[in-house]
């Protein structure tokens, strides 16, 4: 079985748990009112496509639009601006089984751009600095498509065979169909680095993972690098021209896993103007320790690099492949049992409770992103390729999962 996040984990502690790191911000001398999600442009920085998954496998039609009737509603509800989506990658458990990993990632991307199109404009991606919002998401949400590790854009060959020109064609073709991020890795090894899998410090980028980063810069694409060897995270950030990004890992000593940043680590990534993005783990990481964290990493790099990965699962989707209504039902209590909205709301508010500043809290919650992405964004989207005229063809699925 493929080595994931949730067996790195699953042995894994908080070392400082519930300990409190007071005093490293100034602290508020009135109590903190409310927050309202909808004021701030809210950017969640990795929600994988677990739910995808798991509706589209059921056989019941009407859970077979899990963007348009299930997710997006609930996302909109939430007060999200934008959500960074995996479109594909070497996670094959989280990629719902698919071994072959250029055509699993080409079937990924293409059921999302589909799952947008069924929308009818309530959903759309962002491909260049024209779509960067520019104010807080009301009935709209936005997807910036990532992938979780580079192996899809490999030769299979040890040493291509191709004129150099050509290294990077599969990149391209990505990047022309709107995938606008790339990680590196995931936790194993493929022909760009080597993942955390083998090791935390591990070995430093190859050639052609040092030529994707380069062509990455030149497109404009996002460098991302959770899960990747420390040596090749450092190596990254010497490489790029640009912000590099770590979108869902959380930092040392808070928890103890070979996934997790070092002190090096995240000030190499604040060093490129790049942004740390701390997440929720159920049972292991709540939202008290990411405050601790936020505070931490507001005291060591500033507001301005950090960001948030992840808040949990919710009501509707409490764990990766649970759908309300199918299966086994059990009882779910804290963040599961609780909506989008509700959990936006109550981190926010603990943010504020801690001396962050709405200034600051914007920074944190979507505005480190928008910065980010005005920067090395295209200024307009080289090749459009979806729109309300796109052509397909709708087969008849009856008895498809019989």
């Amino acid at each position: 079985m493929p080595t994931t996040r949730r067996s790195f984990l699953s042995a894994s502690g908080a070392l400082l748990g519930g300990a409190s790191l007071s005093g490293m911000l100034p602290k508020s001398m009135l109590a903190a009112t409310p927050k309202n999600p909808n004021d701030f442009i809210l950017v969640e920085g990795h929600r994988d496509i677990w739910e995808f998954n798991a509706r589209l496998a059921l056989k019941d039609p009407k859970q077979w639009s899990p963007l348009r009737d299930f997710i997006a509603p609930r996302l909109i509800d939430g007060g999200y601006s934008v959500v960074i989506m995996p479109c594909g990658g070497d996670s094959i458990a989280e990629r719902g089984g698919l071994e072959a990993l250029f055509e699993g990632s080409m079937r990924t991307l293409d059921m999302l751009l589909m799952e947008v199109e069924k929308t009818e404009g309530k959903v759309s991606i962002i491909r260049s600095k024209q779509d960067i919002p520019t104010k807080p998401a009301r009935d709209h949400v936005q997807i910036f498509l990532d992938m979780e590790g580079g192996a899809s854009l490999q030769d299979n060959m040890p040493e291509p065979a191709y004129n150099p020109e050509r290294y990077m064609a599969l990149l391209r073709q990505f990047f022309r169909l709107g995938m606008r991020g790339l990680q590196l890795t995931h936790n194993n090894r493929n022909m760009l680095g080597q993942g955390v899998g083998e090791g935390h410090v591990g070995q430093p980028l190859s050639e052609f993972g040092v030529g994707v980063i380069k062509e990455m810069n030149a497109l404009g694409m996002m460098v991302g690098v959770s899960h990747l060897s420390g040596a090749g995270l450092l190596q990254a950030c010497e490489v790029s021209s640009k912000p590099i990004v770590s979108t869902h890992q959380n930092v040392r000593p808070f928890l103890d896993s070979p996934v997790e940043l070092t002190e090096e680590e995240t000030k190499a990534v604040a060093k490129t103007g790049g942004i740390v993005g701390v997440r929720y783990i159920a049972d292991l990481f709540g939202y008290k320790q990411l405050c601790d964290e936020i505070e931490y990493l507001a005291k060591q790099i500033g507001p301005e690099h950090i960001g948030i990965g992840w808040l949990g699962h919710d009501v509707g989707n409490p764990e990766p492949h649970v759908i309300p209504g199918y299966g086994p039902q059990k009882t779910y209590t804290g963040v599961e049992a609780q909506t989008m909205r509700q959990h936006w709301e109550t981190f926010l508010t603990m943010l504020s409770e801690r001396g962050f500043t709405d200034e600051h809290i914007g920074m944190i919650v979507g505005g480190n992103y928008l910065r980010i992405w005005k920067e090395i964004l295209p200024d307009r989207d080289p090749a459009p390729t979806t729109g309300p005229n796109f052509p397909h063809f709708v087969p008849d699925r009856k008895g498809m999962h019989d």
